[in-house]
């Protein structure tokens, strides 16, 4: 019962995370529903805990609010920007690894 509580507690404070970013930022509902599609009360629903958000809704509102995430190693163990390009370029992004015309 502890971990759902922890899990839990995690999206929620991602969610405010955003929230905060966003008025720091002065981005208004308003704003951020235009920029993702959502309609105005789904995004305050969204910053007031009202629904756990798909990682799709969360990453289009973190798009509009113009924030990044990046991950940490807890263990120090793994050399996260290696992996970072590794993914990167099996998705296309990286322009130097691509082939010329």
């Amino acid at each position: 019962m502890a971990n759902n509580k922890n899990q839990n507690e995690q999206w929620m404070l991602l969610v405010l995370l955003l929230k905060e970013i966003a008025e720091e930022k002065g981005i208004t509902q308003g704003q951020i529903a235009e920029q993702t599609g959502m309609i105005q009360s789904a995004v305050s629903r969204f910053f007031s805990l009202k629904f756990k958000p798909t990682i799709d809704t969360f990453l289009q509102v973190s798009k509009a609010i113009k924030v990044n995430f990046f991950f940490e190693d807890q263990e120090s163990k793994t050399d996260l920007n290696k992996c970072f390009e590794k993914a990167m370029e099996q998705l296309g992004r990286r322009v130097d690894k691509l082939a010329k015309n």
